[in-house]
């Protein structure tokens, strides 16, 4: 007799596809249950196939596949959302690329992660269809996400000496506040204002059911992502390109 095969149907969003051959299309789905996984969508670039929409960036969508080796077969696929209007607007679109990128990066193959899934799915919504800035949603999105990755920085003390006064350094490297005097010592830390500080002390707190009243001011949202983006790659040990291309394409964006 055969092998058996076991279809399995899950929820997933496309992070990255590459196109293969003439016609197919590998992808890398984020599932809540299986974690990141590699799928193949067979003729998915020929004209009248069914599953093209499903597999394009951002796809939000419920999936049957079955597993062939170290990667699994797309069989049916219906979208559930496709985030079409990121692809309208260039500054979502480069920021929720970079959040996709990000995501992809951090997601272990295999390992059930409902939180990170439903944590990018929600973003993805706010990126979308609200009105929030792109770069407030994905800070949003760094921070819940460093917090779950067991990363979450100290910000009610000196992390060195353990005092609450004089509170005016971030260290990437202890994830952490520093005070003038430990940093007079170490000599490490980026310049933070307490108005940054407060800042991610909420959005670690918050609900992302609240984002929608989150407003950032510009110098404190540039601020943060001086220091955020600092500390992703000092923890990560590893550069995300999209976001070195986030600061290329702010420094020649036209300024209003």
């Amino acid at each position: 007799m055969g092998e058996i095969t076991r279809h399995l149907p899950t929820q997933g969003v496309v992070l990255r596809y590459t196109n293969i051959k003439e016609a197919d299309r590998m992808l890398t789905i984020l599932t809540p249950a299986l974690g990141k996984i590699s799928v193949l969508a067979r003729g998915c670039r020929k004209g009248k196939s069914k599953l093209l929409a499903a597999t394009e960036l951002f796809c939000y969508g419920d999936f049957v596949l079955y597993r062939k080796g170290n990667f699994h077969i797309m069989t049916q696929a219906t979208v559930q959302d496709s985030f079409y209007d990121i692809r309208n607007d260039l500054d979502r679109l480069v920021y929720a690329s970079y959040i996709l990128d990000l995501t992809g990066e951090v997601a272990n193959p295999g390992q059930e992660d409902n939180i990170l899934f439903y944590l990018l799915l929600n973003t993805l919504s706010y990126m979308c269809y609200s009105d929030i800035s792109p770069m407030v949603v994905t800070h949003f999105y760094e921070v819940k996400l460093m917090d779950h990755l067991g990363y979450r920085p100290i910000l009610d003390r000196c992390i060195a000496c353990g005092t609450n006064t004089n509170l005016a350094y971030f260290d990437i490297r202890r994830g952490g506040l520093l005070c003038n005097g430990c940093h007079k010592t170490d000599r490490v830390g980026y310049n933070i204002q307490m108005g940054t500080a407060k800042t991610l002390a909420y959005i670690l707190d918050m609900d992302i059911k609240r984002l929608g009243v989150l407003r950032i001011p510009i110098y404190i949202s540039q601020e943060l992502d001086r220091i955020i983006g600092a500390y992703i790659e000092e923890q990560l040990d590893k550069k995300i390109k999209t976001r070195q291309f986030i600061k290329e394409f702010n420094r020649n964006s036209p300024k209003d």
